[in-house]
């Protein structure tokens, strides 16, 4: 589809990105080179920039976010780390399996 950008570049755009007119965003993909059918689709499987700030919602990082799990799970002494390596105590498959449904 059109134009590709980095992730990095991509979330800075849309981050502080206006909300477009219909015509605007006519423009826009036509200068990305989106045809409308390639338009219609993406709309029809993702929310708009100001659909997305309407409910609330905000892009995450999935793989922050399981840094930040996996952490919590060594704090919890669910999990060690053994020569780079993750491993899961008695506690943690226990606990990993009754809270979260975390087969390991």
């Amino acid at each position: 589809m059109g134009m590709t950008i980095s992730k990095q570049e991509h979330e800075k755009f849309h981050k502080g990105a206006p909300a477009l007119s219909p015509k605007q965003h006519t423009a826009l993909m036509k200068r990305l080179g989106v045809t409308p059918e390639q338009d219609e689709e993406w709309h029809r499987t993702h929310l708009t920039l100001a659909e997305q700030h309407a409910q609330g919602l905000r892009q995450i990082s999935p793989s922050a976010v399981g840094s930040a799990f996996l952490e919590w799970c060594l704090k919890e002494g669910w999990l060690v780390r053994q020569n780079k390596q993750l491993y899961a105590t008695p506690e943690g498959v226990r606990g990993l399996g009754e809270r979260f449904e975390i087969k390991v």
